[in-house]
């Protein structure tokens, strides 16, 4: 991961300055970064000390580069409090939801999980941008106590909520990024004692699905590594 974020950082300062390549790889860049290095960078370009010639630092990319920061523990809530302070919109409320949801940390983690699972006053889109935030790929460890707080919550949710919040939580916090042999007999055990309806059964079985596949993808590569 680090040898991509400084292969699209080069690429970013290497492309044309204001063409949507120059904006793709700034984004690619930030998905990608991990070390402290690459926070330094995040950081000025958001501060734009010094300016990367033709790349244009909007509300949407901004939040961008900040969420990855707070997902990397770099940014407080000061921080997220200053850039929403910039960008007070609904969508700039959103963004700052996912941002402080993204955070490394089980207060974070807690804090989202409740305004999303345990409550029922969000509407859908800042509901979906807490999940977002929620959601990352490297806190796998801190993620690890949802898994089964997930299916455990499912019967209420789908008993509780709207059919279009009870999908977003099904499929938003489904642990998919736990990609293990695990994952996949947690989603049988549900589906073969808690009897859901056939909507929740549905996509249960679908996101299992997509572990199982991901895991004979991960075997294969397993094997044609030991060919090699």
């Amino acid at each position: 991961m680090r040898a991509l974020a400084e292969a699209m950082l080069a690429a970013m300062c290497a492309a044309e300055p204001g063409g949507d390549a120059q904006l793709a790889y700034a984004r690619a860049f930030a998905t990608t970064a991990r070390r402290d290095d690459h926070v330094d960078v995040l950081r000025r370009l958001i501060a734009g000390n010094p300016p990367v010639e033709g790349l244009v630092m909007d509300a949407e990319l901004r939040w961008h580069l900040l969420s990855r920061l707070a997902a990397l523990g770099a940014a407080e809530d000061a921080d997220i409090d200053a850039e929403l302070a910039r960008d007070d919109t609904a969508a700039g409320r959103r963004q700052a939801m996912a941002a402080r949801a993204a955070r490394p940390t089980a207060a974070a983690k807690e804090q989202a999980w409740r305004a999303v699972v345990e409550s029922d006053e969000l509407p859908n889109a800042e509901q979906a941008a807490i999940i977002g935030g929620f959601m990352q790929a490297d806190q796998l460890e801190l993620l690890e106590p949802y898994v089964e707080r997930y299916f455990g919550a499912l019967p209420t949710v789908w008993a509780t909520r709207t059919s279009e919040i009870a999908q977003n939580i099904t499929i938003g916090l489904y642990p998919a990024l736990r990609i293990t042999d695990d994952t996949v007999d947690a989603t049988a055990r549900f589906l073969a004692g808690a009897d859901p309806e056939p909507a929740l059964r549905r996509m249960l079985v679908e996101s299992r699905d997509s572990v199982s596949r991901a895991l004979r993808a991960r075997a294969k590569d397993l094997q044609a590594a030991a060919v090699r």
